[in-house]
């Protein structure tokens, strides 16, 4: 019985939700301008980035 308890006591502990905190108002709407920027900067370089450097056929 001695030994049960410290296990239970580590099992409930162990069970506990381990998820991040929700952000805040203001980190809420710091993440949305970032996502915005990077979507922004993302549709301006369009499908021609990802093409391969001319200056590397040498």
């Amino acid at each position: 019985m001695k030994i049960a308890l410290p296990l239970i006591c580590l099992l409930v502990a162990g069970c506990r939700d381990a998820q991040p905190p929700l952000p805040t108002r203001d980190e809420a709407a710091q993440l949305n301008e970032a996502e915005d920027l990077l979507d922004q900067t993302a549709n301006d370089e369009g499908p021609d980035a990802a093409a391969a450097d001319p200056s590397l056929n040498n």
